[in-house]
């Protein structure tokens, strides 16, 4: 009787534990599909939040919708090239499709994508969406593009999610004598070929009813077999930012041994027992609890954890010997996915540093702060010099303690700062040796250092310098300093051509001066403070005499090399508080702050000395003669108002024409009469 009853007692505790089983694995498939589909939101959803807000936050990007379609266009060729895959897109403040990079499509094929994500407001903040397009599931999300005080439209971002975003998420997934398969199904069909334990998958193909059907139930999980061997499957949804689910993402998992042969556990200890029913029964409970139940619910707790995204909570390890295995390798898998997202997230906030609006000295501060952090070490530096008048040059430490670095004690340096510095290369040394450590050297701490080039259009420009990590460096650290440095090298040379643009937008390019646009901001400054102060304000216009016989005669290219000479004598005749401008043709502007009639007078006469005085040489070998016509105005001797102060030069300066030229005159309203104007929509007649 005891023994029958110990048997008994054997049979269902045999079949408690393998119920237990078959809902653990359940519940271990469900957070996999969890998981599975954080890791393919986290490739492609969050890729496309982050450029797109990285593409709406740069200048060019809003300036080339001030331009318009065309721009907005060779934008999205630009940025296409440099992120192979995505699907930029630009739309007005409507969700109009303006321009964009479709891979070959018809843009208007994007139209409906479009109108969705305008109206769902599906902005990168939000972290992105999933949407359907031409037979493949994307990733979207878009971010405005801001101006002075509206909004001037849109950038959207589509990021593909690929049969390898599936395979990396399947690896990171398979742990222990289990093997784990992702399939995307989108309208009942596969959307990807491939062939794994469960079978093969054509592209297109109907998915199979034993797929279809164990993720068909309430909680979408369940199992199914194929020749022969049981799988568990679990599905989840693909949304997007409004509307049905665009495709569903489905784990295959075969069905692994958890623990301990459930019959080889069961009958010996009820065996055992059997003098002592009661007392078997208990211990086969306790155990049962103790090295699988509790073990198995912890585990499938880490694994909800991961698939919500929560990586910081180490995985327990204990239980028995597989449940410790499958413990160990999810640990793993917690630890690189946790490791991978923080490089991430570096990497991104120092992409957006780069990418934002403050100065870039400061940015490159910040950016290096941000390095050191995320590399772990103590100190970090960026030695930039300047190639050419443009350029940028820049010395920016962290970690170094007073007194800072000074360029001249890099330039001086024999130690390996000073030869990266003439010699900007790519070094990784985790202990430098005594010929690498000079005065400098010593003097800050450097113990090692990991070198990264900043190469500009095949040039080594300057040099980017982690050191003292205290650790070997890794082939990690080698590729986020090079991407880093990549980076930078795109901030200085934008940097660098928004000082050209704003210097071509302020200065005439044959002389040097400022142009006209300038000189009318310039001077409007420099009548309001006048006007407010009652200081003193004087405008010189002068008018080259003759100056269309010089081009008649010797040719344009000496007319050219007349109006620099002048132009550059000005400059050096003039004090450094003025403004000298090419007024248009062979006329010239100087505004003279602070400066009253008189003085004004001297600085006009003694210009007037200094071109006639020229020797301009002639391609025969001869001198260009030439005289200059100088016409000046004061504020407030002159006129009552500094607001035509423009005009009332102009009018001196064609009372000095008709008075016999290379002359100076200052306006007298009284005597000068008004200058004649023609039928050149009121503009005056130009006298030579």
């Amino acid at each position: 009787m005891g023994i029958a009853t110990a048997v008994a007692a054997a049979a269902v505790a045999w079949f408690e534990t393998q119920n237990a089983r078959s809902q653990q694995q359940l519940a271990s498939a469900s957070g996999s599909a969890r998981l599975g589909i954080s890791l393919v939101r986290l490739e492609s959803a969050t890729v496309s939040a982050g450029l797109s807000c990285q593409l709406g936050a740069l200048p060019q990007t809003a300036v080339a919708f001030v331009q318009g379609s065309s721009a907005l266009q060779q934008q999205a060729v630009s940025e296409a090239s440099s992120t192979q895959g995505h699907v930029v897109v630009y739309l007005s403040p409507a969700g109009e499709v303006l321009a964009g990079s479709a891979g070959g499509a018809p843009l208007g094929s994007l139209q409906p994508t479009a109108t969705a994500a305008h109206r769902s407001g599906l902005l990168c903040s939000a972290g992105g969406a999933f949407v359907a397009w031409r037979s493949g599931i994307y990733g979207v999300a878009m971010s405005k593009v801001s101006g002075a005080a509206h909004i001037l439209g849109y950038v959207l971002v589509l990021t593909p999610v690929s049969a390898n975003t599936l395979r990396f998420a399947a690896q990171l997934l398979t742990s222990g004598g289990s093997s784990t398969q992702l399939l995307l199904v989108a309208g009942g069909r596969y959307v990807f070929s491939g062939k794994a334990a469960a079978g093969a998958q054509q592209a297109g193909a109907v998915a199979s009813a034993a797929v279809t059907q164990a993720i068909s139930g309430p909680k979408a999980v369940g199992t199914m077999t194929v020749g022969g061997q049981q799988f568990t499957v679990a599905g989840q949804l693909l949304r997007p930012s409004a509307g049905p689910p665009v495709a569903t993402l489905v784990v295959v998992q075969s069905a692994t041994t958890v623990g301990p042969s459930a019959s080889q556990l069961a009958v010996p200890v009820a065996l055992a027992v059997a003098s002592v029913l009661l007392l078997g029964m208990m211990l086969v409970f306790v155990l049962a609890e103790r090295y699988l139940n509790r073990p198995l619910r912890r585990l499938n707790q880490a694994v909800q954890r991961l698939g919500q995204d929560v990586y910081a909570t180490p995985v327990e390890i204990d239980g028995a010997e597989e449940v410790t295995r499958l413990a160990a390798n999810f640990e793993i898998m917690r630890r690189q996915l946790r490791h991978q997202l923080l490089l991430a997230l570096g990497r991104s906030v120092i992409a957006s540093t780069l990418t934002g609006n403050a100065p870039l000295e400061q940015a490159l501060s910040q950016v290096l702060k941000s390095l050191c952090h995320l590399l772990n070490t103590e100190m970090a530096m960026i030695l930039l010099r300047a190639q050419d008048s443009a350029g940028l040059s820049f010395l920016i430490t962290c970690g170094i303690a007073e007194p800072n670095l000074e360029w001249s004690e890099l330039e001086q340096s024999e130690g390996i700062l000073g030869r990266l510095l003439r010699e900007p290369r790519f070094l990784a040394r985790s202990l430098l040796n005594s010929s690498d450590r000079g005065a400098l050297e010593q003097r800050i701490g450097l113990r090692d250092c990991l070198a990264e080039p900043l190469e500009a259009e095949g040039r080594n420009i300057g040099v980017l310098i982690v050191a003292n990590k205290r650790a070997p460096y890794l082939e990690e650290d080698t590729a986020i300093c090079h991407a880093v440095a990549a980076q930078m090298v795109t901030a200085v040379d934008k940097s660098v051509q928004l000082v050209v643009t704003r210097r071509e937008a302020t200065t005439d390019a044959m002389t040097g001066l400022y142009n006209y646009r300038f000189l009318v901001g310039y001077l409007d400054q420099q009548v309001n403070v006048a006007e407010r102060a009652s200081a003193n304000l004087s405008v010189l216009m002068l008018d080259l005499d003759h100056f269309k016989s010089v081009n008649d005669s010797f040719g344009h290219l000496i007319g050219d090399r007349v109006l620099r000479a002048v132009a550059a004598m000005v400059l050096d005749t003039i004090r450094k508080s003025d403004l000298a401008a090419r007024y248009g043709g062979e006329e010239f502007v100087v505004v003279m702050a602070n400066t009253g009639r008189e003085e004004a007078h001297l600085v006009a006469e003694k210009i007037r000395q200094a071109v006639a005085g020229l020797e301009i040489p002639r391609d025969d070998g001869g001198l260009v003669p030439i005289t200059v016509s100088i016409g000046g105005v004061s504020f407030p001797e002159g006129t009552r108002g500094a607001r035509n102060l423009l005009d009332l030069a102009d009018r001196a300066l064609y009372h000095a024409k008709r008075s016999g030229r290379d002359r100076v005159e200052f306006l007298d309203a009284a005597i000068f009469p008004e200058r004649p104007t023609s039928n050149r929509g009121g503009l005056p007649d130009p006298i030579a």
